[in-house]
């Protein structure tokens, strides 16, 4: 899980206006349902009028579906609604054409109109509902909005996901780096120990030999005498090559523990290059960046994560000259006692040369001469 899914990425994507034409393709269908259902129940309100003769079944049909669309809120927030009221033969009733509504005007006679009325009432009357819901409304933009801010909490989540599990591993590797570095300096105390014992054992192993000599030339000696001095000599001598295999096997472990610290200084340089996109670092930097301390290496990391983000915010100490010439370099002071070394690249790039500290100085300003 170093990195991000690909199938989640394109998921958050994608879905949003997949999801979307969806429910606009089945809202409309639900809403063509509803609203047709709707405007053949209200159409002719004012039957007795009709059949009556008082008022023309077009002009009914547009007092009922007039204002019902006007008052409609679909239409409000964006949406539209075409309602077409035709006769069986295809003539319209509504919506009400100029040339309609002029010839029907012209009668006023109350059983004219209600023979008419009744006629077409007869003939049968078909109704057509079209919603579409338009994609610049304010529906369309809401729906789209609720799928964009949906899918981004879920790419948050994973987000948050992911940043924990970075945080924990690297916790991990600071407690690792810790743990190698007592048993480094446990090994290395055990090999200065035997390393001591080492050479007083090959020193009294000389005068040993010294002593075997000058007793090997006296003729007062007896030979029983002789071979007694003989296996104690020996027994040194093992005692020697039983030192000697264990340094070897401690010479072994120090070499398994250089090789697990090259691990961990691989692992901070694919995080470091994951996380700041603006930074490149040495492996000098890196080596004594894994050696410092805990608290040593956040301060150091939160420089660096400063110089990535605007290295203008960075106080910056004095400027580091190179004995040749070529290297203009920075010198920045955190933890009142680190020392971090840096110089720009080209395209706004930062190099961090090495970090140390004030012990370390001079043999940093002595890298820093050679570059």
């Amino acid at each position: 899980m170093r990195y991000i899914s690909f199938k989640i990425l394109i998921m958050c994507i994608l879905l949003p206006p997949i999801l979307y034409l969806l429910t606009v393709s089945s809202l409309e269908d639900y809403l063509h349902k509803k609203y047709e259902r709707e405007i053949t129940n209200i159409y002719l309100s004012d039957m007795n009028d009709i059949l009556n003769g008082l008022i023309t079944i077009k002009d009914a049909i547009d007092a009922s579906v007039t204002p019902y669309l006007l008052e409609n809120i679909f239409i409000k927030t964006g949406g539209k609604i075409d309602v077409n009221v035709t006769t069986k033969q295809g003539n319209i009733l509504y919506p009400a054409t100029y040339q309609n509504s002029l010839f029907e005007n012209l009668s006023t006679d109350p059983s004219k109109i209600a023979e008419k009325n009744f006629k077409i009432l007869n003939e049968g009357i078909e109704i057509n509902v079209n919603v579409k819901i338009l994609h610049y409304s304010f529906i369309a933009f809401a729906l789209l909005f609720f799928y964009i801010m949906t899918f981004l909490s879920v790419l948050y989540r994973y987000y948050r996901k992911f940043s924990a599990k970075i945080h924990l591993d690297e916790l991990i590797q600071e407690k690792e780096l810790e743990r190698l570095h007592e048993l480094e300096k446990k090994r290395l105390q055990e090999i200065d120990t035997l390393s001591e014992e080492r050479e007083l054992l090959l020193s009294e192993f000389d005068q040993l030999k010294s002593t075997f000599k000058i007793e090997k030339t006296q003729a007062e000696k007896t030979e029983e005498d002789l071979f007694d001095e003989i296996e104690t000599l020996e027994s040194k001598l093992k005692e020697i090559d039983r030192l000697k295999e264990k340094i070897q096997s401690l010479e072994k472990s120090q070499h398994h523990i250089t090789r697990q610290k090259d691990k961990t200084i691989e692992k901070l340089k694919k995080r470091f290059k994951t996380l700041y996109k603006n930074i490149g670092i040495s492996n000098r930097a890196l080596a004594n960046l894994s050696d410092m301390s805990e608290e040593m290496s956040l301060k150091a990391e939160e420089v660096i994560n400063q110089l990535d983000t605007n290295s203008l915010n960075v106080p910056v100490k004095r400027k580091v000259f190179s004995k040749k010439g070529k290297t203009t370099s920075f010198e920045v002071v955190f933890a009142y006692n680190g020392r971090l070394y840096f110089h720009k690249l080209k395209n706004n790039r930062i190099e961090i040369l090495t970090i140390g500290s004030k012990n370390t100085q001079q043999k940093d300003m002595a890298f820093i001469d050679n570059l």
